[in-house]
């Protein structure tokens, strides 16, 4: 098959739908640019002959709102082998968390617009997961491959006479064995529909760019690709009106330039934006551009874009540098998936994701290992974390035997090149990765790879570094590690995989080497720390991984053994095991033990405590490389009465002095060269367990962990009370278990059930637990360690939304939102 989207740079035309959609523009305008396409899909699992005909039946279709991940969907089959979307006996399974592979299809009815002769309609999908195929009216309109770029489609050849109807169709394909990790399943990212005369700007043809920044000033340019469809040749100009955050503008003009018939022509605009507001990691102020194409005199597109101003710059003498001021990146690692919403990218859950790692500490992200949703990156920009944008797992040497790598050769310039245009107006995005541990990374073929990569993100965008993450040849042990070097030849800045040891070396070696840690391990936190405070050619640390993701199922496991299961233990965990479980933050969104350290490494906080599970005599604890102790700031340990247990004391105070009830068990001098860590051992009491920080001989503060009693009641919090009245909205409500004075009872593993009234839909509900999910869409679940959490989405209407949880023993709860 041979069709494909369009190039880049390209041009797109699109059509009105049977859905109602908001755009800039009324629908009896003469264009209109990026119109929700979101509503109204109808869903088939599985595959069919000819979904495209009008009038099909539809009985064995439901209806859907995008985004949306079918690889969540529940099996209609429930046995022992398929239990809610699992199936144990799934090949690869343990990579993508056993959830479900195979071909399902999305239709759509639409009428064309009356206003359309001569103009193009054309779709944009921020990705389809994996494979996909376009269809309308019947026709094979193209196809796209690969699951985690953006595309377009000009579908106007393909469509009916104005008032006509027209179906689309889209064919989606997980071949199954074709990712290291879950990916999803669908039309998984948002889609927009636009409406646009024959001369237009091409796909993500506004390029905004800040070459000199300073707080005085900053020189903005404005690069307007455009395309003239038409069959004869016009003159062309554009009117920007740059908006600041307080609303202060500034209006550009381009010259008439002359474009000749289906051509394309690039504008250029320059200016200066006096005492610009900067975009910082704790100011992150945005611009927006409006920019207005105007064709032989006449108003023909418009374009929106936001942009920051900020500059990047780096150096061995003087680190990375953010607007001149040195950077230190506290960074994580993030796969693409929502959690309990499977890989669907709504725009809510991007954003909380975002939220939830600037609050812990965080201000960069690796978008590990492809490109996110744009709804990702928006948040980014708004929220201030800077993010190493990726493009691919792979190249020409297949990691798994259906994944892109069959694709590679054909489509790689396309994609990341698409990644490129898409993301480079995006002021987070400080640095383009063009690869993680791809195979032949330093042979001769793969550095050539690597330089046409290279290039290729160059000739689209050359204001940030390429990089790519390089590890160790642990797949061919042949090599050591000085044969990376041709690895690193083509990169600005070199990413280090899990090899903090190698910097000190590598700097007397190669001098001028950049370097960050672009993967490191959880319990190697404080030695990746130390060489990033210690050394200013070092300016990241990128914890593999900052939250827990679907697939790698166990991959941070800890496993206790004696001699005789030492040889069963594996590198990722069996059935029922399907989250990776090595994250610092659980995929609800909370934090683990291992966050709460790094909390003092970074000066988040200055003490946490945790309670160590005692380990059976005679057996050992084996510990991931991606995991953590199995510890938790707890003090309910039933059935260890009297046994030993460790408590750790995380803080930078000098001092800490430890407390059970009442009586002092003893007080450690700390500093930097503990790891900022104090253990102590004694038998297990209940009661009430006290870590106090001590400075000069007196106690600056306090934590304290206390035995709770049994669980008596629910307590839900609901993170916004106000949802807006659309389908994408989501609300997150935060479910715990507590005793009678409302402490949480992270013991408690009860089972709970959800009713949602009101203009509202439980959309999902589950808890952290690594292991055994069940359903993600069920109505019941249970907690995990006292917690859970319940989502849900809005139906389109106003009005009062009532979320009620309850189970069998302890007090319901609920809480009353508003859709508005």
């Amino acid at each position: 098959m041979n069709l494909k989207p369009i190039s880049i740079p390209g041009f797109f035309v699109l059509s009105l739908a049977l859905s109602i959609f908001s755009c800039d523009r009324d629908a009896g305008s003469s264009y209109f640019r990026d119109a929700d396409f979101n509503g109204q899909w109808q869903f088939h699992m599985g595959d069919i002959s000819d979904p495209t005909r009008a009038g099909e039946d539809e009985s064995e279709w439901i209806p859907v709102h995008l985004p949306h991940d079918w690889s969540i969907i529940d099996y209609e089959l429930q046995d022992s082998l398929h239990e809610g979307p699992f199936f144990r006996d799934l090949p690869g399974g343990a990579d993508v968390g056993y959830l479900r592979d195979g071909t399902a299809w999305y239709r759509k009815e639409f009428i064309t617009p009356e206003n359309s002769v001569g103009k193009q309609i054309v779709l944009n999908f921020d990705g389809v997961q994996a494979q996909m195929e376009l269809w309308v009216n019947g026709k094979l309109i193209g196809e796209h491959v690969y699951g985690y770029t953006p595309f377009v489609f000009d579908i106007s050849s393909a469509l009916h006479e104005p008032g006509e109807i027209n179906v689309i169709a889209v064919k989606t394909i997980n071949q199954g064995e074709n990712s290291r990790w879950f990916a999803g399943a669908g039309i998984y990212r948002l889609v927009t529909l636009s409406l646009l005369q024959p001369v237009a700007v091409v796909p993500w043809g506004v390029y905004v760019t800040t070459p000199e920044v300073s707080t005085d000033r900053a020189n903005i340019n404005i690069e307007i690709e455009l395309s003239n469809k038409k069959e004869s040749e016009v003159e062309v100009s554009g009117e920007i009106l740059i908006s600041s955050p307080g609303n202060k503008q500034i209006k550009l003009k381009s010259p008439v330039v002359k474009v000749g018939a289906n051509s394309l022509a690039t504008l250029t605009v320059s200016g200066t934006i006096e005492e610009p507001a900067l975009w910082k990691i704790n100011e992150p102020y945005l611009y927006t551009a409006e920019v207005v194409l105007y064709a032989d005199g006449e108003e023909v597109d418009s374009y929106h874009s936001t942009f920051g101003i900020r500059s990047i710059a780096y150096s061995v003498e003087d680190g990375f540098l953010l607007n001149g001021e040195e950077l230190l990146m506290k960074g994580a690692c993030m796969h693409h998936d929502n959690g309990l919403l499977g890989a669907a990218a709504f725009s809510d859950a991007e954003f909380r994701r975002v939220k939830r790692m600037k609050e812990y500490g965080y201000n960069a992200i690796r978008t590990s290992h492809n490109p996110p949703s744009e709804s990702f990156l928006n948040a980014c920009d708004e929220l201030g974390v800077v993010v190493i944008d990726e493009s691919f797992d792979q190249w020409e040497e297949a990691k798994r035997p259906n994944d892109y790598s069959n694709y590679f050769k054909e489509w790689h310039i396309r994609d990341v090149q698409a990644m490129v245009y898409r993301d480079r107006n995006h002021p987070s995005v400080i640095m383009w990765s063009f690869g993680n541990e791809v195979k032949e990374r330093a042979d001769p073929d793969g550095i050539e790879i690597g330089k046409t990569l290279a290039n290729a993100i160059k000739e689209v965008d050359d204001t940030r570094p390429v990089t790519q993450a390089v590890c160790l040849f642990w797949d061919n042990p042949g090599k050591d590690w000085d044969y990376s070097e041709g690895a690193f030849s083509m990169l600005d800045i070199g990413g280090y995989n899990y090899q903090y040891m190698e910097y000190e070396t590598d700097h007397v070696k190669f001098p001028e080497r950049m370097m960050y840690g672009s993967e490191t391990f959880p319990k190697f936190s404080w030695e990746n720390w130390e060489m990033v405070k210690r050394h200013s050619y070092v300016f990241g640390d990128f914890v593999w991984t900052g939250m827990d993701y679907i697939g790698e199922s166990g991959i941070g496991h800890n496993t206790v053994f004696d001699e005789q299961s030492r040889q069963q233990i594996s590198f990722l965990k069996p059935w029922p095991w399907y989250v990776s479980w090595c994250g610092d933050v659980d995929i609800l969104g909370n934090k683990k033990p291992q966050s709460l350290y790094r909390d003092v490494l970074w000066g988040e906080s200055k003490l946490e405590i945790m309670a160590v599970r005692p380990v059976p005599e005679g057996k050992s604890l084996w510990i991931s490389y991606w995991g953590w102790h199995d510890e938790l700031n707890s003090w309910n340990w039933d059935g260890y009465e009297g046994v030993p247990i460790k408590v750790k004391v995380y803080s930078s105070y000098p001092e800490v002095k430890l407390e059970l009830n009442g009586e002092v068990i003893g007080t450690a001098q700390i500093d930097s060269t503990d790891k900022y860590t104090a253990e102590f051992e004694f038998p297990y009491v209940p009661g009430e367990l006290k870590a106090s920080g001590m400075s000069d001989g007196r106690e600056q503060e306090s934590v304290v962990l206390h035995t709770t009693g049994s669980a008596s009641q629910l307590e839900l919090d609901a993170e916004k009370m106000v949802i807006s009245s659309d389908e994408n909205s989501l609300a997150f409500i935060n479910v715990r278990s507590a005793d009678q004075k409302g402490m949480v009872v992270l013991t408690d593993n009860s089972e709970l059930s959800v009713k949602v009234s009101g203009p509202a839909m439980l959309q999902a509900a589950g808890n952290a637990s690594p292991e055994h999910q069940g359903s993600f869409t069920d109505d019941t679940f249970s907690l995990f360690r006292g917690k859970g959490l319940v989502i849900v989405r809005s139906t389109g209407e106003l009005g009062t939304i009532t979320v009620e949880v309850e189970s069998k023993g302890l007090e319901p709860a609920s809480v009353v939102l508003e859709a508005n």
